[in-house]
């Protein structure tokens, strides 16, 4: 089930504990205004899970025609420029160098007679004149013919000799840059997109950003340009700031063990889609790649924000001002608020003034929701859906 239907169930839930509060006519069910906050995507002081990659990545691909003798490193692994990575199997590509040489000398010997029988056939054909001489002269240019192929074939086979001693000379593949194993494929791998997988991927080291994940519910509640402070998981007083360059809803994740890598719990209920999601370091000093970090949305000085909810909890005077029926000491009262921020993919609204995380609010029906009605915090019971009568039989 996608995070709309999830959604939609959600709000469905909602005015069926309204519906059954305004069936009382005595008390208005209201709701945690933290917990509809959390529901609506991410509540203030929510924190992200990240992890400090490499902005660069390189990637080693193997030689789909050779087999590969020994893996050299594991993923986690720190390699050095220059380090090696795995190695091919020699025994087959020197099997196949030696074929290659035989290959050059036969021809080399072909060559070679091919020159002997044309000036064999010229020294023949000086001896003789009329129809034996013209018949000479076609078989030496056939000879000809045949001597141009065959050392043609020779540049060729020399040219594959040569390759074969490089790739036997360097049989062993080695990192181009320094960094750290990311993944190593394996064999016939392809992404999503049915794309063959690089060998082994490299983090490179040096240009660091910060990766971390949205899930279906939280879609829209970072954008590209936010600001975020980065905080050490071992060390509190360790902070860093940020900008989102990318929220990448194109290549979504799927399954539990990305969330296990972020350090995120994961059950089969939270096994949906989640989006990467990447800041831009203003420093990197101190960090390291592989650090995990803790992720807020950073607000400029001065700025107020507050609880996101479900943007159906607004109502609207005729002026535009907005208000939500929120409780005071027991009893329902109309509360003005001010709004901040508008998130349409989440269809929540940000209240800046008039509600906190420890307020409650009622779904506003108008049947119910009036000044001074009395409240309840005890959700309502859901009539559950009455079944038909089973005659015996089995027939209703």
């Amino acid at each position: 089930m996608n995070w709309k239907k999830w959604l939609a169930m959600g709000c469905a839930m909602t005015l069926c504990a309204a519906l059954a509060g305004c069936g009382d006519h005595t008390k208005v069910y209201v709701q945690s205004v933290e917990v509809l906050a959390s529901q609506g995507g991410i509540a203030p002081g929510d924190r992200f899970s990240g992890l400090v990659v490499s902005e660069h990545v390189t990637q080693i691909k193997k030689d789909d025609n050779k087999t590969v003798a020994e893996l050299l490193v594991k993923e986690g692994d720190d390699v050095k420029q220059g380090q090696g990575l795995f190695s091919y199997d020699t025994e087959e590509l020197q099997l196949t160098l030696d074929k290659q040489r035989l290959e050059v000398e036969q021809l080399n010997a072909s060559i070679e007679n091919y020159k002997s029988e044309i000036k064999s056939l010229e020294r023949e054909r000086d001896k003789t004149g009329g129809t034996t001489r013209l018949q000479y002269t076609v078989q030496i240019q056939t000879a000809q013919v045949d001597l141009k192929e065959a050392e043609l074939k020779l540049k060729t086979k020399e040219s594959e000799v040569a390759k074969s001693e490089e790739l036997l000379a360097n049989a062993t593949v080695t990192s181009p840059v320094d960094g750290r194993v990311q993944a190593i494929s394996e064999e016939g791998a392809t992404d999503n997109n049915g794309k063959p997988l690089p060998y082994i991927t490299i983090q490179q080291i040096g240009s660091y950003r910060v990766k971390s994940l949205l899930g279906e519910l939280q879609r829209g509640a970072v954008a590209e340009g936010s600001r975020m402070r980065l905080i050490s998981r071992t060390d509190d007083s360790q902070t860093w700031t940020g900008t989102v360059t990318l929220v990448d809803y194109e290549n979504p994740s799927q399954g539990s063990d990305n969330d296990r890598y972020y350090g995120m719990s994961s059950n089969e209920m939270t096994s949906s889609s989640k989006y990467p999601f990447y800041v831009e370091l203003d420093s990197t000093d101190g960090l390291i790649l592989g650090q995990h970090l803790y992720l807020e949305i950073l607000t400029e000085e001065g700025q107020t924000t507050g609880p996101s909810i479900s943007a159906t909890f607004v109502c609207y005077n005729e002026d535009g001002s907005a208000y939500v029926w929120a409780e005071n000491r027991g009893k329902l009262e109309k509360r003005d608020v001010v709004l901040g921020e508008y998130n349409p993919m989440a269809d929540t609204q940000e209240i800046t003034e008039g509600l906190s995380l420890e307020d409650y609010i009622a779904f506003p029906d108008l049947t119910v929701c009036r000044e001074g009605a009395p409240t309840t915090r005890e959700a309502p019971a859901v009539p559950t859906e009455p079944q038909e009568p089973v005659l015996e039989g089995g027939v209703a």
